[in-house]
């Protein structure tokens, strides 16, 4: 069933179902983006609950490094459609014949993590352009 949803991105084809992409080349292997990455595959969901579903599996499969034993390749690693969809299929089955929390609350808890995340790389952003005003400030009173 995931074999349907996953395929390698085309570069330059547009998507106009809920989807995200899935780096499958290098260290990274596996990553999922919500922007477009070079060479990724890209997972076609039916809805946005589907797509942030996987999206979230995918992240946590790659945060685990479940896919490293897969990566293959001797200079530039990366990793195969089918490795990535067998991996998927084990850990969705795994997470759903479990006695754990349920994936709807880790999913809440994960994306309030992702806003969080988000709000202090903006602040990051803010306090950079700060540092670089001072300074500007500083040195063109001395230069002048």
């Amino acid at each position: 069933m995931l074999k349907s949803k996953i395929k390698t991105h085309k570069s330059g084809r547009m998507y106009n179902q809920p989807h995200f992409f899935i780096l499958n080349k290098g260290l990274n292997s596996g990553k999922p983006f919500k922007h477009y990455v070079c060479n990724s595959f890209v997972f076609l969901a039916d809805d946005e609950d589907e797509r942030d579903y996987y999206y979230f599996m995918l992240l946590g499969i790659w945060e685990l490094r479940l896919l490293r034993p897969y990566l293959k390749g001797s200079v530039i690693e990366f990793v195969r459609l089918g490795d990535v969809v067998d991996v998927l299929e084990e850990v969705v089955n795994a997470v759903n014949t479990g006695n754990r929390k349920s994936f709807a609350d880790v999913q809440k808890t994960l994306l309030q993590i992702e806003a969080s995340q988000s709000n202090l790389h903006q602040q990051l952003s803010y306090l950079m352009q700060l540092r670089k005003s001072l300074f500007h400030s500083l040195l063109k009173r001395k230069a002048v």
